[in-house]
């Protein structure tokens, strides 16, 4: 006979609850509809082989030092001119798209499978920046943004005096 585990159960509706909400925000993705995406951006249902050959929208951070705001995104695999990045003085957009191909050629088999895969993301960002003054660079996979602040956003430093 055996045991009921609830937390397997929990486990279980939790995976379950992650697939229905990378299947909504992938549709709306598609649509092209601006969305704060989850942090999972792969689909959980597809199969292993499958999985490794998309790209879900990738994950960033940002980092706030003290006259830049700092981006960074890993993403191996895609090459810099499938790269596009765009800003304004309150968001920053990332896109790009990838083209994986495997192909297997043996006697009297022959077996060739591709995925193509976009992404679109808007990040908006915590100050005002300099949006003329952005500079990226790509190197390894990692994608690295610089962002100088807006000269009223930086913090300006004063000493007070206690009287």
């Amino acid at each position: 006979m055996a045991i009921w585990d609830p937390w397997r159960e929990f486990s279980r509706m939790e995976r379950e609850m992650r697939r229905l909400f990378d299947e909504l925000w992938g549709a709306r993705e598609r649509l092209g509809r601006r969305l704060a995406l989850p942090e999972r951006g792969k689909r959980a249902a597809l199969p292993a082989e499958r999985e490794e050959m998309l790209v879900g929208t990738p994950p960033v951070d940002l980092i706030d030092k003290e006259n830049v705001l700092v981006l960074r995104s890993e993403i191996p695999g895609v090459k810099k001119d499938n790269i596009k990045i765009s800003v304004t003085d309150e968001e920053v957009t990332l896109s790009g798209k990838i083209e994986k191909k495997k192909e297997e050629k043996e006697e009297n088999y022959y077996y060739c499978e591709r995925a193509y895969s976009s992404w679109h993301r808007i990040i908006p960002l915590p100050v005002k920046i300099q949006s003329d003054k952005v500079k990226a660079k790509y190197e390894d996979g990692v994608l690295e943004i610089t962002l100088p602040k807006a000269e009223e956003e930086k913090k300006k430093k004063r000493e007070i005096k206690i009287e």
